[in-house]
């Protein structure tokens, strides 16, 4: 199974690392992309160098595409005229599409919010006219949202359980006493 986590300038770091230690941990190959450029710094100054670029990341093999939020980040992922077509074509192809904290409404921007959804507080107005969920994390078909920082471990064990089952989730969790 293969992951990968987008990052803009501004991210929220822990909505991106969290997810990606998770899935390497079950044994996902899940990457880094950067929406612009190969090192991207997060809404706290945090730099990352990323595994790749929007441009040159094959999506194709692609089973997951995850989107944290943090602002400017999920402003930038949304604005994204690229990264919207990406979304749309993951979608088609039945691959899962997930975002945290503000990053549902790029999702949204995709027209891939239809149904039961989650986002942070304040931001349900860019994401859709009806109320959100206030569970940690919602699946609605392939379409995965979660809420925000507190929530990024969450959001990361139901990423791991769809894509490589729930024993591996479960082991996971257990070995970072999260269970």
């Amino acid at each position: 199974m293969k992951a990968a986590i987008i990052l803009a300038t501004g991210f929220e770091e822990i909505e991106a690392i969290a997810p990606l230690d998770i899935l390497r941990r079950g044994g996902v190959d899940a990457s880094l992309v950067g929406l612009d450029s190969s090192e991207v710094v997060g809404a706290h100054g945090v730099s990352i160098k990323t595994d790749s670029t929007l441009k040159s990341y094959d999506f194709s093999t692609c089973d997951m595409i995850i989107l944290p939020g943090g602002l400017p980040g999920a402003e930038h992922l949304s604005q994204s005229s690229e990264l919207r077509e990406l979304l749309l074509a993951q979608a088609n192809s039945g691959k899962y599409c997930a975002a945290i904290c503000a990053a549902p409404m790029a999702l949204a921007k995709a027209g891939l919010i239809k149904g039961a959804y989650t986002c942070y507080p304040g931001f349900e107005s860019k994401v859709s006219t009806s109320a959100p969920s206030k569970e940690k994390v919602v699946i609605e078909g392939k379409i995965i949202t979660s809420r925000g920082p507190g929530t990024a471990y969450d959001f990361g064990l139901a990423l791991l359980e769809l894509l490589a089952g729930r024993a591996k989730r479960d082991e996971v969790a257990k070995g970072m006493l999260l269970a």
